[in-house]
């Protein structure tokens, strides 16, 4: 594609999507954001919706092929385009993209996304995949001038990747975000917040919500997370919190798990220790941005995340999501 006209860049995720018009040199123009994910529309009404989103860019973007990335290359959503397996570099995902129509006929191209598989003891193994996560990944990459890092990005499934040589070589999916919003509305666990109307975000963007530092203090204590999930109720029940605190407490309960599994295998020298069940040590940290984790997202998790990564001694830079799949998927559409 040239880069010197506008281009229309999609993230197509599960329950969200985000368009961008953005120029050549990478600035956004304008933006739609839809509730129209994969979870919410089929397969054959996807061309006509983007369509729908293409058409006040129409004069603008010409007969410039759309980019898109996420789930709607996935087997749920417009046409499942193969993955690319792990280690991988940003310009092997333009080699396995997929060329698609919309209802009118204009061009689109859906990016692939990656899988990996990890041998683990007695032979087993044990497979991955990320789709949308890889471009802002590789997008964040290029923001920050960087060949390595290491990411977490929040979410529903949330994800943490390792990149080095400009290349992604590990990652792994965390189901803490839908554990959470299974647990609080179809179990036994929600139905305290229920009667308090709890909720693990705070009205006032950036604040932590009450009970978060206890679960965060608690995951690092306790043996295990099957065994301390009761005590979200427990707790309330004998009076150690109250019903308002549930909410935040399960949040930072999950979360805590989450960073302490993932910190040993994804950044194990940014905090040496993590995690030693019922010590409550939290580590050293290193400083400077290259042993720092590079939380991507632009949403109300990301202040959780870079708390909870905090409290556990690393050190955090911040990354707007939006900002980073831009990037990546500008740097495609220049591939193609």
């Amino acid at each position: 594609m040239s880069d010197r006209a506008p281009c229309m860049l999609v993230d197509w995720g599960t329950t969200n999507l985000r368009a961008f018009l953005v120029a050549g040199d990478g600035g956004v123009l304008e933006r739609q954001v839809s509730d129209q994910g994969i979870l919410k529309v089929g397969p054959e009404d996807m061309p006509g919706i983007l369509d729908s989103l293409a058409a006040p860019w129409s004069d603008r973007i010409g007969e410039r092929p759309i980019l898109l990335c996420g789930m709607v290359g996935s087997a749920n959503g417009w046409s499942e385009v193969p993955y690319v397996s792990c280690p991988a570099g940003f310009g092997d995902l333009p080699k396995n993209a997929k060329e698609v129509r919309s209802a009118a006929g204009r061009a689109a191209v859906i990016l692939p996304g990656l899988t990996r598989q990890r041998q683990l003891a007695g032979g087993l193994l044990q497979a991955d995949v990320m789709r949308g996560e890889e471009t802002q990944i590789f997008g964040a990459l290029n923001l920050l001038g960087r060949e390595a890092a290491t990411f977490c990005l929040p979410g529903t499934h949330a994800k943490w990747a390792r990149a080095e040589d400009g290349r992604c070589v590990d990652f792994a999916t965390y189901f803490t975000g839908e554990l959470y919003s299974v647990l609080s509305r179809h179990s036994l666990l929600g139905r305290l917040f229920e009667e308090t109307g709890g909720s693990a975000r705070s009205s006032v963007p950036g604040e932590i919500p009450e009970g978060f530092e206890r679960g965060l203090a608690m995951a690092n204590a306790t043996e295990g997370l099957s065994g301390a999930l009761f005590s979200t109720r427990a707790d309330i029940l004998t009076r150690l919190m109250t019903s308002a605190q549930g909410a935040g407490y399960l949040s930072g309960l999950l979360i805590g798990y989450e960073i302490r599994e993932a910190l040993p295998r994804f950044a194990p020298a940014a905090v040496p220790g993590i995690g030693a069940p019922g010590t409550g040590v939290a580590g050293s940290g290193v400083a400077g941005p290259e042993g720092a984790i590079v939380v991507v997202g632009a949403h109300a998790l990301v202040p959780l995340y870079q708390a909870a990564l905090t409290r556990a001694g690393a050190n955090v830079v911040p990354l707007d999501g939006d900002a980073a799949v831009v990037a990546g998927l500008l740097l495609a559409s220049r591939m193609l």
